[in-house]
């Protein structure tokens, strides 16, 4: 979904949207699947060109256990800071061209999305926010006392170690069989 920044007052404006209203639910359906979703937020213009974004996304995402390889529904808590600023053209010689290096961004305080012709495109945003939160790894939720769960193959206690036998007699150099070979 999509919202004009014309139409938020100076006061700034709260939104609140989930699976029941219904704004978002066919961008987040590929993302959270049959999963409920909840979203609050709210939109306060900064100046006439620059909004600030703050709110949260609570909901789940069906994914693949790394472990165990059974579907679970990762949990999905994730605030959210931006200033809204208006998209800008960036040639490659302009003074707002940056190299790739985000080592030494900052990892606090707000980070920025852009907006075309006064419209934010949430709907994209939170589906972005969401597709962010999954883990490169996911794994059955824990319990109280630390242990996965569902979990058919527990983590803990289990080291990696790869054991090979080191063959103790040296093996046959393939370049040997060169030395018979007669050249005419």
């Amino acid at each position: 979904m999509k919202i004009k920044l014309t139409e938020v007052p100076e006061e700034g404006r709260s939104y609140s949207w989930s699976t029941e209203t219904g704004e978002a639910n066919a961008v987040l359906k590929d993302i959270v699947g049959k999963n409920h979703y909840q979203t609050e937020f709210f939109i306060k213009p900064l100046n006439s060109r620059d909004f600030e974004l703050t709110g949260r996304i609570v909901t789940k995402s069906p994914e693949v256990c790394s472990r165990c390889g059974i579907d679970i529904d990762y949990p999905v808590n994730e605030k959210f800071h931006e200033i809204l600023i208006p998209k800008q053209d960036q040639p490659r010689n302009s003074k707002y061209s940056k190299v790739n290096h985000v080592s030494d961004l900052p990892t606090e305080g707000p980070e920025f999305s852009e907006y075309e012709n006064m419209v934010f495109d949430m709907g994209e945003f939170l589906h972005e926010i969401v597709a962010l939160a999954a883990p490169f790894n996911p794994a059955c939720p824990e319990t109280v006392d630390g242990k996965p769960s569902d979990c058919r193959i527990p983590e803990e206690g289990q080291l990696f170690s790869y054991n090979e036998e080191m063959p103790t007699e040296k093996p046959q150099n393939p370049f040997a069989v060169l030395k018979n070979i007669k050249l005419n």
